[in-house]
């Protein structure tokens, strides 16, 4: 049986192709800033794109749109903060997540806003 990291991070790797293929530039996977921590970091175009993967295995836990709570949108936020601030990017930034629920993705673009 293989272990849940594992399986996170097929699944990670499988939504950074995903974000590939629709013509993303990944940054950075698994970005770490003290406490926070960002999925995958991307820019499309000039917007730089802060991207929460969720994975399920079956929906009793709610549907995408209810995957990620206020308190992991506003860490989500001061993660952006710090790397915005790192990177000194200056420009547009957009949050969104792709959800893999029974190994089905769904990708929701700007899924919440920055706090």
């Amino acid at each position: 049986m293989e272990s849940r990291k594992l399986i996170g991070d097929q699944d990670k790797q499988q939504a950074v192709a995903y974000l590939e293929a629709l013509g993303f530039q990944i940054l950075a996977v698994n970005w770490r800033y003290k406490r926070f921590e960002v999925d995958i970091i991307a820019l499309e175009q000039q917007v730089l794109v802060f991207v929460e993967v969720k994975v399920r295995k079956n929906e009793d836990y709610g549907m995408e749109h209810t995957l990620i709570s206020q308190q992991k949108q506003k860490r989500l936020s001061q993660a952006a903060e710090a790397y915005i601030f790192e990177k000194k990017h200056q420009g547009q930034i957009r949050f969104d997540i792709i959800a893999i629920i029974n190994h089905k993705l769904n990708y929701i673009k700007d899924a919440f806003w920055n706090y």
